[in-house]
């Protein structure tokens, strides 16, 4: 018994040791051609890594968006969401840009990017006012629903690796270039439309907490009244009904 308290006392301690280590995560400094290979998985084809560090720099060269392409065995003391925005904090801030982490053993990814800027539209409302070149959680679920099926085509890690990090360079470029082709102003004019959506919104839920608190003040003070009801004389007896019962105790007296 002892020993199995014992055992357990140890692995606590390790597993609380791993999380305080994460804890203390430091970032390394940021990856010159953008991929950071802590799984050594591209190092063994130096063709895919080259593959993937002319997508990463094309997307820069074009749109100033940088990203990073981090690939990890797997991550025990942190999540690739958690690791995604510690690198995106330390190396971009709030600089456009993306990072995607990858746990190979496990085909995990996720994204880290900056949060979108608030911008006041009244006294008491604001609006989240992202960067032109932001993306939405839309615009990635998009970009990974195209590049699924050839994700379930790889027939490795190291080609689902590839395939996961060119497929995302691009697919962001074609989101910027679509982004490049609209109209100027055009963003501007989605904003004051979403504004003014979402203070007619506003409006439209006060006025109604406004008639439902009147509703209940109106139910608050109803009040009912019973009419008076005249009961002729029944029997000679001022009051009419009720109930007659007779009760009787002990035998019949004999004689």
């Amino acid at each position: 018994m002892r020993g199995v308290v014992a055992a357990l006392l140890a692995a606590w301690a390790l597993i609380a040791g791993v999380f305080a280590q994460d804890d203390d995560f430091a970032a390394p400094p940021a990856p010159a051609d953008g991929i950071l290979d802590e799984a050594r998985m591209l190092q063994r084809d130096p063709a895919r890594h080259r593959a993937l560090a002319e997508s990463l720099a094309d997307l820069e060269a074009k749109h100033g968006f940088r990203m990073y392409y981090v690939l990890y065995d797997t991550l025990i003391s942190s999540s690739a969401g958690e690791r995604a925005m510690k690198l995106q904090q330390a190396w971009l801030g709030d600089k456009p840009g993306i990072v995607l982490v990858l746990e190979t053993d496990r085909g995990i990814f996720r994204f880290g990017q900056a949060m979108p800027k608030q911008e006041r539209i009244g006294p008491i409302q604001s609006l989240e006012r992202p960067d032109p070149s932001s993306l939405s959680a839309f615009a990635l679920a998009d970009i990974i629903r195209t590049i699924e099926p050839k994700l379930k085509e790889a027939k490795d890690r190291g080609e689902f690796s590839e395939k996961l990090g060119i497929g995302v360079a691009q697919g962001i470029l074609q989101e910027l270039d679509k982004r490049a082709a609209e109209p100027q102003g055009g963003t501007r004019v989605r904003m004051v439309i979403l504004a003014i959506g979402l203070i007619a919104g506003t409006g439209l839920a006060a006025l109604l907490v406004v008639a439902g608190l009147k509703r209940a003040e109106s139910k608050a003070q109803e009040r009912y009244l019973f009419p008076k009801v005249n009961v002729g004389m029944r029997l000679g007896a001022p009051y009419g009904g009720g109930k007659v019962s007779s009760r009787s105790f002990g035998g019949r007296p004999q004689g």
